[in-house]
């Protein structure tokens, strides 16, 4: 396949996604988060099928990095998230290979502070399939800067949990309404890279 997508997995970690981690003892209701992963590790194996290459973000918290705005929003919440080099920083259900890329990041966007879009322009990649968590913090919140820097963004609605169901369907609806973003299912964006394939004569 032709360079020009990429699959982004966004924060499938453990104190996002496990019963353990800081959300789930927190009393969040982690089902959503925890349905999706079959889901989303099929589409990983259908990505690297048809040489889709797969970008996986991770957050990294520490007193190097946590501005004043963030340590005061975790005071708050009694929340001490994806402390660097923690087990809660560590990937949940997800295993990159060792030729895919993983970015860590500091902020909810994944295009601050690291080098997302220059490897997105160094392969000539121009449309963006989003997974991975929350909805509608850290992949809404990449998905709004893809659309300013001229990306396609796919949403893969199976692919994605959000801080609550509620949260997951607003984020989805704004994105498609006001920053250009196609709502798929995986089994039809699977479809379109093996037609894409195919087209290409591989």
């Amino acid at each position: 396949m032709s360079a020009g997508a990429v699959l982004l997995v966004v924060d499938m970690q453990n104190d996002f996604c496990h019963p353990d981690g800081a959300l789930g003892k927190r009393g969040v209701d982690l089902g959503p988060t925890q349905a999706i992963v079959h889901s989303l590790l099929t589409l990983i194996e259908r990505a690297r099928a048809v040489a889709v290459p797969v970008i996986y973000t991770a957050n990294a918290h520490d007193d190097w990095t946590n501005a004043g705005n963030w340590r005061k929003r975790q005071a708050g919440e009694g929340l001490s998230l994806c402390r660097t080099g923690s087990w809660g920083a560590e990937f949940f259900a997800v295993r990159p290979a060792a030729n895919e890329r993983t970015l860590i990041k500091h902020r909810y966007n994944a295009f601050v502070g690291t080098d997302l879009d220059l490897i997105l322009r160094s392969r000539n990649i121009d449309s963006i399939y989003f997974t991975g968590v929350a909805t509608n913090v850290c992949v809404e919140s990449t998905a709004r800067d893809a659309f300013a820097r001229n990306y396609a963004v796919t949403m893969v609605r199976d692919c994605l949990a959000g801080s609550s169901t509620q949260e997951h369907d607003w984020a989805l609806r704004s994105l498609e309404r006001y920053f250009g973003a196609d709502i798929a299912d995986s089994e039809a964006v699977a479809a379109s890279w093996a037609d894409r394939l195919a087209a290409a004569g591989r």
